[in-house]
């Protein structure tokens, strides 16, 4: 199904630390699934533009194919809301993928076994 990994870009309006955390975490918990970054000067490169603690879309160039999600952030644990964010992101990959029964991007297929069975 997926022929390359998704292309996250992550930013946040004041904070670019939070940014960088999230897309570090991001490639070290779905490095198989998505490439996640907060800087990238081609706009045409993400997929996703995932806005943290903002809930207007930023005055940044952005393709016409860029999803543009807001991720509020709660003030004391905003580490976990951002892991289980992207957990969940990284879940909704793997279940489209078993849809049909693909792997990851970049990874080989298991042999389609035709034969009939009827057990």
């Amino acid at each position: 199904m997926y022929k390359r990994r998704a292309r996250i870009l992550f930013w946040h309006p004041t904070d670019p630390a939070k940014a960088r955390y999230a897309a570090t975490l991001a490639e070290a918990l779905g490095a198989d699934w998505l490439e996640a970054r907060t800087d990238e000067p081609d706009h045409a490169w993400p997929d996703l533009l995932v806005v943290l603690d903002c809930h207007t879309a930023p005055d940044i160039p952005r393709a016409t194919h860029t999803q543009c999600k807001y991720w509020p952030l709660a003030q004391g644990s905003w580490e976990d809301a951002v892991r289980a964010r992207i957990t969940g992101v990284i879940g909704g990959l793997r279940l489209l993928a078993r849809m049909d029964q693909s792997p990851a991007p970049g990874h080989a297929a298991a042999p389609f076994d035709k034969a009939l069975r009827l057990n």
